[in-house]
């Protein structure tokens, strides 16, 4: 991996050579199926372009699940017409979603994806990749911010550097992408869903005591930092500061008094 000078990941294959072994790919897509998990409420203007790029990976997953949470707009009617898209209804609520389509998910590894992420062609095949050399209970990847200024990026890039040397330590990461094997999400328990901040971390420090190793992946994926341009980057940052500590030290029932305008799908949101 390559740092440009605007702090972005190379988006080229992790494994060199990878995009030019078809063999490999064919035997590994057999190995391993890979089910796309993707909770909505009201995505309509994301999920079209975040489907396309899946629908573009060099290596297929077995599925595509979109759960939506009773959209006012057209992203399940989006979902329902794309082709190899499998749409889920359930209760609003990202952990809920979440929780829902990993039960009706047949591959092996899930992947939980944003509306807002935008995986390049190869990212499945390197997560694969990844998995099958070093297998892990939990992933994420290199969080690269997409349609942002210097210092959105640089903000990104901050988290990555704390994610991944804290990996083994702290046990930290981003529901904006998860990566987990379905067999130890679903004995672990899934998402708790009575948490709308910190669920992430704490599926994290769930599933590696009893799973094995939670992993910092240095394969990108954009996103759009949309927590980062609606809120202010400033405001933003107050606001992390002010709840790491509780995330850290596992407080989970203090943090939930928290208020924060950047999820908006949990049940008591106004978005």
């Amino acid at each position: 991996m390559w740092i440009s000078p605007v702090l972005l990941p190379s988006a080229s294959p992790i494994y060199p050579g990878s995009e030019n072994t078809l063999g490999k790919r064919a035997k590994l897509g057999a190995m391993l199926s890979i089910s796309v998990i993707i909770p909505t409420l009201n995505e309509a203007a994301r999920l079209p372009a975040l489907l396309e790029c899946l629908a573009a990976q060099t290596l297929a997953p077995r599925e595509i699940i979109v759960c939506d949470g009773n959209s006012a707009d057209q992203s399940a009617a989006i979902a329902r017409d794309f082709p190899g898209v499998s749409l889920l209804h359930s209760e609003r609520g990202t952990s809920r979603q979440r929780n829902f389509a990993a039960r009706a998910a047949t591959g092996e590894l899930l992947i939980f994806l944003d509306a807002d992420d935008a995986p390049d062609p190869h990212f499945l095949w390197n997560v694969a990749q990844s998995y099958r050399k070093f297998p892990f209970a939990v992933a994420c990847p290199w969080f690269v911010a997409r349609d942002a200024g210097f210092l959105v990026r640089a903000i990104y890039f901050g988290f990555n550097l704390g994610f991944y040397f804290s990996q083994s330590i702290l046990r930290v990461g981003s529901g904006v992408c998860l990566i987990c094997p379905r067999e130890k999400f679903l004995a672990g328990g899934g998402f708790n869903e009575n948490l709308h901040l910190g669920e992430d971390v704490h599926l994290i420090r769930q599933l590696c005591p009893r799973f094995g190793w939670h992993r910092h992946l240095l394969i990108p994926l954009e996103t759009s930092g949309r927590r980062f341009q609606n809120d202010g980057a400033a405001r933003l940052l107050f606001f992390y500061a002010l709840i790491s500590p509780l995330i850290l030290l596992g407080l989970w029932q203090p943090l939930q008094k928290m208020k924060y305008r950047a999820a908006p799908y949990v049940t008591n949101s106004k978005n």
